[in-house]
């Protein structure tokens, strides 16, 4: 899956500013619908209510004759000062009807309509448009107990109708650019321009991040932007001062280990020198070449350990499947001739276990456990190794020791190369390596406990997976032949 790394802005029609100047404007448009729906239902009431008042008025005309009757020539008149083509006049005694009674479309009662009937009859009109001739009752105004029902075609409600919806469409449309005017300005006064600035930033400190000039430059904002640039101009420092500090440890460890490898050289002859010395019959020269026989043996072991680290073993590891009692069995064989003394090597593996991994990477973090193993017991106590596999199916190994336990000082930095070692005299480097190798394998190496009774290392490996075959074997210990160092 393919991930978009491009890192130029994009242009303004997909920028941040227009999308939201975009959704400002819609945002009002979509308000100014929700406000015109009932306004325009109001509209067509208010409407309608001034054409019965007016033709209330007209029946009182109508009312003041002895008769009772109008002059049609008069009567039209009144109707069409009205606006309506027939007025009726409901009263509790009589009723009076000017005009005659044209045949209706519809009927409305606007005493006691809610807003649902309203805003449903304005939208029928607009969908009428204007062909339809209706009938209006409503309660006569200052006059309680009468009603007034006029009839009238729609013609020219309809239009007044589109004449308000097109008013209330431009100053929707006016509004809605000045609001989306000032937001947008508002917003990229506070929000688009610093985020712009943090971007371009971004993208240039990725281009150059030991440059000084491109940190991003202190803030006094108090919002989340100002929390925000101090983080990251923070953490630009942080970066900074850590990338410069890895520069020199790598021009350093080139160094190192070009001097390391020269003076493994010169060591190893040198000990070569010292074991000969050892032949010599002369019991001063016995004495002392043992201690000088340890102490180059310890500084061949740290010139290769400082080696080890600078390489980094960076490769893939060769893995391939094979028992791992047979590797704990080689590495236990392995120290038997580096240790003098009572040092018990017992094995606990669980029947048949097998591990995928890289055999001589393991045996190095093998290694490298037991030999601090038995010097943290002084070359007297007994090495505990046990292997078995969790319930998700992953290795688990512990290495063991009766040694006085690692010093509460040392556990802090104990992965730490040369800030922590498991024993005195340690330079730390061989844990921080065997976990690396552990971790490329995609397990870990932790320190499980440690105290006066002794200390257990907890190497966990990925599981190896048979299918069906795995459940034929039983989970039963397989003990390897315990020997001595």
């Amino acid at each position: 899956m393919s991930r978009n790394t491009d890192t130029t802005l994009p242009p303004l029609r997909r920028s941040l500013s227009a999308r939201l100047l975009l959704f400002t404007i819609l945002f009002v448009m979509l308000s100014e619908v929700l406000i015109y729906v009932p306004s325009i239902a109001r509209f067509r009431q208010s409407f309608l209510l001034e054409r019965a008042n007016e033709a209330h008025l007209a029946t009182l005309a109508l009312d003041a004759t002895p008769t009772g009757r109008l002059e049609p020539e008069l009567e039209q008149q009144l109707l069409q000062q009205s606006g309506v083509l027939a007025v009726e006049l409901w009263r509790p005694m009589a009723e009076l009807m000017l005009g005659g009674m044209p045949r209706v479309d519809a009927s409305y009662e606007l005493d006691g309509a809610g807003a649902p009937e309203l805003i449903r009859d304005a939208f029928l009109t607009m969908a009428a448009g204007g062909r339809r001739t209706i009938s209006v009752i409503t309660p006569a105004r200052g006059e309680p107990g009468i009603k007034v029902e006029i009839f009238l075609r729609e013609d020219n409600l309809f239009r007044e109708m589109v004449d308000y919806s097109w008013r209330i469409l431009n100053l929707s449309i006016v509004i809605s650019l000045i609001t989306a005017g000032l937001v947008y300005a508002t917003l990229q006064w506070l929000m688009v321009r610093p985020m712009r600035r943090l971007t371009l930033n971004l993208v240039g400190y990725r281009k150059a991040p030991e440059d000084p000039a491109r940190m991003l430059p202190p803030t006094r904002r108090g919002d989340e932007i100002g929390v925000l640039q101090r983080e990251l101009a923070r953490m630009q420092s942080e970066l900074r001062q850590s990338l410069a500090q890895k520069t020199r440890l790598a021009a350093l460890g080139t160094a190192v280990s070009k001097i390391t490898h020269d003076l493994r050289g010169i060591l190893n002859s040198a000990d070569l020198i010292a074991e000969r010395l050892q032949r010599v019959d002369d019991p001063g020269v016995k004495r002392v070449t043992p201690l000088l026989v340890g102490s180059l043996d310890r500084a061949v072991e740290l010139c290769t350990q400082t080696l080890d680290l600078a390489r980094g073993d960076q490769a893939v590891p060769q893995r391939r499947r094979f028992p791992l009692l047979e590797l704990l069995q080689e590495v236990g064989a392995s120290l038997e001739p580096c240790e003098k003394g009572d040092v018990r090597w017992a094995l606990e593996v669980e029947r048949g276990l097998e591990v995928e991994a890289d055999y001589d990477r393991l045996y190095r973090v093998f290694m490298n456990l037991g030999r601090n193993a038995v010097r943290a017991m002084d070359n007297h106590g007994t090495v505990r190794i046990e292997a078995d596999t969790e319930p998700g199916g992953r290795v688990r190994i512990s290495f063991s020791d009766d040694g006085p336990g690692i010093p509460d000082a040392a556990r802090e930095h104990l992965f730490t190369p040369f800030a922590g070692a498991a024993s005195a005299g340690g330079t730390g480097l061989g844990l921080a390596t065997a976990r690396d190798l552990v971790r490329a394998h995609g397990g870990d190496l932790i320190l499980e406990r440690s105290g006066p009774d002794g200390t257990t290392f907890r190497i966990v490996l990925p599981a190896v997976f048979d299918g069906p075959a795995k459940a034929a074997n039983a989970r039963r210990p397989q003990a390897g032949a315990p020997f001595r160092l």
